[in-house]
């Protein structure tokens, strides 16, 4: 973070520093009490014990609190800030934090390719720029803070992730981040436990437009129904689109899949490109396309945006495939499991799959849809068998509801197999597999990883 003068952040809290406040430097900003060291400017939500013992260790510590805390009095009383409203407090601090640098601040939301965009377009800039960037999904409110601070007077453009998970998340992610380019992916059924509704869903995303103070730039998937109806008559912005419809943008003309990667082609400002990206599958393109016009925007050459991208290494555990042991071919989607990237991934690995390849899929549970559950658990047992999968391997409880659809859409019951064990599974696998299967695994809930399933995985590779 910029090093900050401990009056100038009182001043900007409305607040008037005292002669022993003045001079003093903050290098450390934090929620954290972990985190508290030399020159740290804390801020104390009332229900965790703030551990004065160790701040007496350090110098400079000041804590920003709205009513007193245990043991208050053995420190300094120039360390106590006293405020009437800690949230007001501090969300006027990330303000005026963020607003100390004049760069442009690019948030992403959807429910699937926030992460592979936000990476590609970190890899298209960051040959260039001073990149400040969400670490691989880490996209949650607890690391806003850090993600605010480690933007300083060396940071040229930052790429955040804005996920959704509840109600208010995209209006407070955009109170640290004030991003001046918003980008909305695609939106299908996820995070629906937490919501009445998915328009409740699709409308806590599109708060993104609020966020901006309804300026700047918003680039969205026009290709999606969802977004195509969303309403943007308040947004005084520019509104960039992609997608394969004529009237897009960034219109995708055309895309050829490969045994490494894809080749597409796109048509922007009566200019076509031709480009390449490892990793498989069409809507990797569209995360692709995403980040194409998110750099056109940010004054990127798209020749020199393209010839970085044909350079991306792909994310782990992203539709990830290896060679297995016995001559199977893995493939490893398990960062997350939602109808959407499941549906994707499946019709990816059917498109690659050769017809003398027996097909399995191996899936855990989708986490996080509440009322919506039995319907896409419904759909994609469907799709199972239209898509001719050959086996159908599921773990743990919930994810038994992917069978009966499945059998019921073409797969043969005696090809249907459940397990709540791993070591079961492994040793299944080591009688059942032949040379030339292709097994898709997927799993992967509420941004946590199934550890079971990568256990398998890491049995199979070989």
């Amino acid at each position: 973070m910029k090093t900050l003068l401990l009056e100038n952040i009182l001043t900007a809290l409305n607040l008037q520093p005292n002669e022993k406040q003045k001079g003093k430097k903050i290098k450390m900003v934090t929620k954290d009490r972990s985190e508290i060291k030399n020159h740290t400017l804390y801020f104390h939500w009332h229900d965790r014990k703030v551990p004065v013992d160790r701040i007496k260790n350090y110098k400079d510590v000041f804590i920003v609190t709205e009513k007193p805390f245990a043991n208050m009095n053995k420190l300094k009383p120039e360390q106590i800030i006293m405020v009437k409203d800690l949230e007001e407090s501090f969300f006027t601090f990330t303000s005026y934090y963020r607003h100390l640098f004049n760069i442009p601040v690019v948030a992403i939301t959807g429910t699937c390719g926030k992460s592979t965009t936000k990476e590609m377009l970190k890899h298209i800039l960051e040959e260039k720029y001073n990149v400040q960037a969400t670490q691989s999904s880490k996209n949650g409110g607890y690391y806003h803070l850090p993600y605010l601070m480690g933007i300083d007077e060396n940071t040229d453009v930052a790429v955040f992730e804005t996920a959704v998970a509840n109600m208010g998340h995209m209006t407070e992610a955009c109170k640290y981040f004030y991003p001046t380019i918003g980008i909305i992916t695609m939106i299908d059924v996820d995070h629906t436990d937490r919501f009445r509704s998915f328009d409740d869903y699709l409308s806590e995303k599109a708060k993104i437009m609020e966020g901006m103070n309804n300026e700047g730039t918003l680039i969205l998937n026009i290709d999606d129904p969802s977004l195509r109806s969303l309403d943007t008559s308040k947004f005084k912005g520019t509104i960039i689109t992609f997608g394969k419809r004529k009237d897009a943008d960034f219109k995708i003309k055309k895309c050829q899949q490969y045994s490494s990667g894809m080749t597409f082609w796109i048509k922007y400002k009566q200019s076509e490109f031709k480009g390449y990206i490892p990793g498989l599958g069409e809507h990797n393109v569209y995360n692709a396309v995403t980040s194409l016009a998110a750099a056109a925007i940010l004054g990127i050459d798209l020749h020199y945006a393209l010839k970085r991208l044909s350079s991306f290494h792909h994310m782990r555990s992203h539709f990830e495939i290896f060679e297995g042991r016995n001559q199977i071919t893995v493939v490893d989607d398990t960062w997350k499991s939602n109808p959407a990237s499941l549906r994707k991934g499946l019709e990816t690995l059917s498109s690659i799959a050769s017809p003398n390849q027996r097909k399995i899929a191996v899936l855990g549970r989708m986490a996080a849809l509440g009322k919506y559950a039995n319907e896409e658990y419904e759909k994609a047992g469907h799709l199972l068998g239209n898509l001719g999968f050959d086996v159908l391997i599921t773990k743990g409880s919930v994810a038994k509801d992917f069978a009966k659809p499945a059998i019921e859409a073409g797969i043969n019951p005696d090809n249907v197999y459940h397990f709540s064990n791993v070591d079961e599974m492994k040793r299944f696998f080591d009688s059942f597999l032949i040379p030339n299967d292709i097994i898709y695994f997927k799993s992967g809930g509420q941004g946590e990883k199934d550890r079971d399933i990568d256990d398998v995985i890491d049995y199979l590779r070989s």
